[in-house]
């Protein structure tokens, strides 16, 4: 059978079950003194097997044996040859074959072997309709023109024309270098050639050219035979 979401094994609590204020449990009966099994008030105990929590009219022990849980999911489940659960501030323990649960940190009774907490069987999800609108399968066609020759035509002129403009602009440059080249060598060989020395211009407005420069800078002048120091006698000593 199915298990609803508050079926499960009952819990020990030391003394009675809640009531009133501090909650609404069933009170399955006492189990060891001074604990009794409880289950959620929306259940009954329908026997006293480990004290199973079950749906009204319904018995869940087989069910229960298979997917072991607890009616409280917050709960905490052991195992003593069969399941109970405690708080999940509590450990459970065994005494002499019979089940209890004591505070965490408390010592527990004297005989008493404390119990390792098992793992639940998971509850079912709660499943919920889901109402599904069929999509539409109207196809959606592309807008996007397809390019046409022209457009690829000119998609390529465009790198060519740019590529001759940047070879004539590359030429120009080479042949303007060329030129300034041979300019600066003729302007060095202008004025190497150049003496330094200006044109001298005769009074009968001729115009001749300097004379012959010696190795100081100056040039050279001949003084003219008026000018020309006298030539002394020579003196011939007596024997």
């Amino acid at each position: 059978m199915s298990l609803t979401d508050d079926s499960g094994w009952a819990i020990r609590r030391n003394g009675t079950c809640l009531t009133g204020s501090r909650g609404n449990e069933r009170d399955c009966g006492a189990t060891r003194a001074p604990f009794h099994a409880c289950c959620p008030s929306s259940t009954d105990c329908p026997t006293q097997y480990n004290v199973a929590c079950c749906q009204s009219g319904t018995n869940c022990t087989s069910a229960l044996v298979d997917t072991p849980r607890c009616a409280n999911a917050s709960w905490v489940m052991f195992d003593n040859g069969g399941q109970f659960c405690c708080e999940q501030n509590q450990v459970g323990y065994n005494l002499g074959g019979t089940n209890g649960c004591s505070q965490s940190g408390r010592s527990i009774p004297d005989g008493a072997q404390p119990l390792a907490a098992i793992s639940q069987s998971p509850r079912p999800s709660p499943t919920t309709s889901s109402t599904s609108t069929p999509l539409s399968t109207t196809s959606i066609i592309s807008t996007t023109p397809s390019p046409t020759p022209e457009t690829s035509n000119t998609s390529i002129a465009g790198p060519v024309a740019g590529g001759v403009v940047g070879g004539i602009a590359l030429i120009a440059i080479i042949a303007a270098a060329i030129i300034f080249i041979r300019r600066k060598r003729s302007r060095d060989q202008s004025a190497t050639t150049y003496s330094g020395l200006p044109n001298v211009s005769e009074k009968d407005g001729t115009t001749t050219a300097p004379d012959r420069v010696e190795i100081d800078g100056n040039p050279r002048v001949e003084l003219p035979p008026s000018e020309a120091p006298a030539k002394q006698p020579v003196y011939e000593l007596q024997s």
